[in-house]
């Protein structure tokens, strides 16, 4: 389904949790969970932004701050690599464990 504003859709890249390679490369030293954080906040912005548009509704930005980071979209990334993040902390822990 296509939203009004989403420049994103299904832009982002495959992550498999199972990999400990794709858990460092995302959230080790210079990982990217951070930048494609901001690029899913930045396109839920965008959504509430041509919502409001749409609709003739008129909001600030600080508004549209509120609203994407309340959005499903990024309320959904933040839950997925929550879980990503723990389980490459976990794996951390387990490598100084091993040692």
């Amino acid at each position: 389904m296509t939203v009004a504003g989403d420049r994103l859709g299904t832009a982002l890249p495959d992550f498999n949790a199972e990999d400990p390679a794709e858990l460092e490369a995302m959230y080790g030293n210079f990982g990217y969970a951070d930048h494609w954080r901001k690029v899913v906040l930045a396109n839920c912005r965008e959504i509430e932004r041509a919502k409001a548009i749409a609709s003739g509704e008129k909001v600030t930005e600080a508004r549209l701050d509120d609203l994407a980071r309340l959005h499903p979209s990024y309320v959904d990334f933040l839950t997925e690599h929550l879980d990503g993040r723990r389980r490459r902390e976990q794996n951390v822990i387990e490598s100084m464990m091993a040692r």
